[in-house]
C-alpha cells in the first residue's frame, strides 16, 4: 500500500465525511442557524434591503428574517436528501461538490424571489439585488463550513494517529503473541469456547445466539454461542476480530481477498468458501484496517 494511495483515500473521505455523513451535517445546520440569528438580531444587515424598504409594508428586520428563513429552509432541505441519496447511492467527491455549488445557487435563487415578492413583484430590478444575495449568503455560510470543517479535521486526526499507533503495535512482535488464545463466554458468564485467534474465520448472528465459524483441524466447524453480536463485538474490540456487517463479525488476518460487486465490499476467507458482505456503515473502518495494516490490495487498486 503506497502512502500516495493512503493520502488520496483520507483526503477523498474527509471530503464524504464532510458534506454527507450525519453528524457533519447536523453540525453544519446548527452552526449556520446560530450564525444567522445573530446577524438577523444583532447585525440587522440592511444591504438586502436597500432595494425593497420603500415599497414594502414590513420592516427591514422582517424582510431579512423572511430571506433568511427561506434560504435556511432551502439548505436544511437540501442537506437532508443529500444525506438519504448518499446512503442509498455513494456519491462521488466531484458529484458532491457539484451539488453543493447547485444547492447555492438554489438557496440564492429562492431567497432572491422571496424578498422580491415581498417587495412587491415586479417593482424592483433583480439583477443588482441577485449580486447582493449571493455575497451574503456566501458570507453567511463560510464560517460554519470553516469551523464544522476544522472540527472534523481534528477528529480524523485523532483517528489517524490512534490507527498509526495500532500499526506501530501490529509491526512490533514485543508488543503482541503471534498466535493469542481466545475465550468466548455465554450470557451470565460462563466460559463456552476456547481456541486460538488464527483459527477463527467469522461470527454469524443467528437471533440470541451467534455461530462462530472456525478451522478445526483442516476444516471448517461451527460453535453455536448463547450470546449476541453486541456482546462479542465489545469483547473483542481492538483486534482482528472486527465487525463488518449487522449479521457477521470477520476475522481480518483470514481475509484473503477484498473486493467489489454490485451490492458493495464482500470478503473471501482463507479454507472456506464463504463470501462475507461489508455493510456501508462498517466500510470505512474495514478498508481503513487493510490500508493500515496489511500490504493486500483494496479493491480500487484491483485490476
Amino acid at each position: 500500500m503506497n502512502d500516495i494511495y493512503i493520502d488520496q483515500q483520507i483526503n477523498i473521505r474527509s471530503i464524504r465525511t464532510f458534506l454527507a455523513r450525519k453528524e457533519s451535517i447536523f453540525l453544519f445546520l446548527v452552526l449556520t442557524g446560530v450564525v444567522a440569528v445573530l446577524l438577523v438580531v444583532f447585525g440587522q444587515p440592511t444591504s438586502l434591503t436597500d432595494y425593497t424598504e420603500q415599497l414594502s409594508r414590513l420592516t427591514p428586520l422582517g424582510q431579512v428574517s423572511i430571506c433568511f428563513i427561506s434560504g435556511y429552509g432551502t439548505l436544511i432541505l437540501s442537506r437532508v436528501i443529500l444525506f438519504f441519496v448518499n446512503r442509498a447511492h455513494e456519491i462521488s467527491p466531484a458529484g458532491l461538490v457539484i451539488w453543493v455549488v447547485a444547492e447555492l445557487l438554489i438557496c440564492v435563487s429562492v431567497i432572491t424571489l422571496v424578498l422580491w415578492a415581498v417587495s412587491g413583484a415586479g417593482k424592483v430590478d433583480l439583477t443588482p439585488l441577485v449580486g447582493t444575495v449571493v455575497l451574503g449568503f456566501a458570507g453567511l455560510l463560510l464560517v460554519p463550513t470553516v469551523v464544522t470543517y476544522l472540527i472534523l479535521r481534528l477528529h480524523e486526526t485523532h483517528d489517524e494517529l490512534m490507527r498509526v499507533r495500532q500499526q506501530l503495535a501490529h509491526q512490533d512482535p514485543a508488543l503482541q503473541q503471534a498466535d493469542t488464545n481466545v475465550n468466548f463466554y455465554a450470557k451470565g458468564g460462563r466460559m463456552s469456547f476456547a481456541t486460538k485467534l488464527s483459527n477463527i474465520l467469522y461470527i454469524e448472528s443467528a437471533d440470541n445466539y451467534v455461530n462462530i465459524h472456525y478451522i478445526n483441524g483442516d476444516k471448517e466447524d461451527t460453535f453455536i454461542l448463547f450470546n449476541s453480536m453486541k456482546n462479542i463485538e465489545k469483547n473483542f474490540k481492538g483486534t482482528s476480530l472486527m465487525r463488518c456487517h449487522r449479521g457477521y463479525m470477520v476475522n481480518a488476518e483470514n481475509v484473503k481477498l477484498m473486493r467489489k460487486d454490485g451490492m458493495g465490499l464482500l470478503l473471501e476467507l482463507n479454507q472456506t468458501d464463504k463470501v462475507v458482505p461489508v455493510s456501508k456503515s462498517y466500510a470505512e473502518p474495514i478498508t481503513q484496517y487493510f490500508a493500515y495494516n496489511t500490504s493486500m490490495p483494496l479493491p480500487d487498486e484491483q485490476k
